[in-house]
C-alpha cells in the first residue's frame, strides 16, 4: 500500500510548530504526546497510513485496525501559534522506510506553514550512569541556545536512531528549526516518570501552561505493545550505547 492520506479536515493554523512522539523505549515520547492532545483537547485532522510500516496490524477489542501516524491540532492559550501534535502505532520498520516515513510526516508539517520539529525520546542509561532528568540536542545555534536558558544539559555524543531523530534531523535539511528532547531512562515498557520530565521541560522551553496531574491516570490508557527492533549499524549495542 503506498502513501495514503486521509484527510478529516483541513484546518488553517498560524505559525505551526509540529510536536512528536513515536513509539519507542519506554513508550516516553508517545505517551507524552497522546497527554498533550489530550489535555489540550486537540483535533485529529489526518491520518497518514503507509507501507513502510511493519507487517502487523493493532488488536482493539476484538477487531483490528492499520498501522497509521494520527496528526492533531491545538492552540494552548499562553502561545500566540498551533501546534501540530504527532503520535503513531509504530516507526517504519527498514532504515528506507523511516526516511521516507519521516519525510511524509515533514510534507504534511511543511504544507501546513511549519517552520519547527521537536520530538521527544529516551535517553538510555546504563546501569552507573547519572544523567540529568532531561537531556537534548538541537539543529541550529539559536536553538541551542533556547535549550541552555532554560537549563537543559545538551547531548556531546551518541546517536539518536529512529524517527525521533530523523524528524528534527530532516527538518534542519528543509529550513526548519529542530530539536529532541530526551528523557533518561533504565527502560522498561513504560516509563511515566521520564515522559513526565519530558513534558514539564517542552512546556518550559516552549513558554505554556501544562498540568501534569492526570498523567500517570491517563498512562494506564496507553495501548501494551512493543515496537519492532531497529536494525543497528554494526558495532552499536542496542542496550546503552544509543538515544531513542
Amino acid at each position: 500500500m503506498p502513501t495514503h492520506l486521509n484527510y478529516l479536515k483541513r484546518p488553517r493554523l498560524k505559525r505551526p510548530m509540529l510536536i512528536a512522539g513515536l513509539p519507542g523505549i519506554a513508550h516516553i515520547g508517545k505517551l507524552a504526546v497522546e497527554y498533550l492532545i489530550h489535555k489540550l483537547r486537540a483535533k485529529k485532522f489526518v491520518e497518514l497510513y503507509s507501507e513502510h510500516f511493519p507487517e502487523w496490524v493493532v488488536r482493539d477489542d476484538g477487531s483490528v485496525k492499520t498501522l497509521k501516524v494520527d496528526l492533531s491540532y491545538c492552540k494552548p492559550d499562553e502561545l500566540k501559534r498551533d501546534l501540530l501534535l504527532a503520535t503513531a502505532d509504530a516507526q517504519a520498520a527498514s532504515p528506507m522506510g523511516q526516511y521516507r516515513l519521516t519525510g511524509e510526516i515533514l510534507d504534511v508539517a511543511a504544507q501546513l506553514g511549519a517552520d519547527t520539529v521537536v520530538t521527544m525520546a529516551a535517553y538510555v542509561l546504563s546501569p552507573r550512569e547519572s544523567k540529568a532528568k532531561v537531556v537534548a540536542a538541537a539543529s541550529d545555534l539559536e536553538t541551542v541556545k533556547l535549550l541552555r536558558d532554560h537549563g537543559v544539559e545538551l547531548l556531546d555524543s551518541g546517536m539518536i536512531v529512529g524517527m525521533n531523530g530523523l524528524l528534527p534531523g530532516l527538518a534542519a535539511v528543509r529550513g526548519m528549526r529542530g530539536f529532541c528532547l530526551l528523557g533518561a531512562t533504565h527502560g522498561g515498557l513504560l516509563d511515566v516518570g521520564a515522559a513526565e520530565s519530558v513534558l514539564r521541560a517542552l512546556s518550559e522551553v516552549l513558554g505554556f501552561k501544562l498540568d501534569l496531574a492526570e498523567l500517570h491516570k491517563h498512562a494506564l490508557t496507553l495501548p501494551r505493545f512493543r515496537p519492532p527492533r531497529l536494525r543497528l549499524p554494526r558495532g552499536v549495542e542496542e542496550e546503552v550505547s544509543y538515544i531513542r
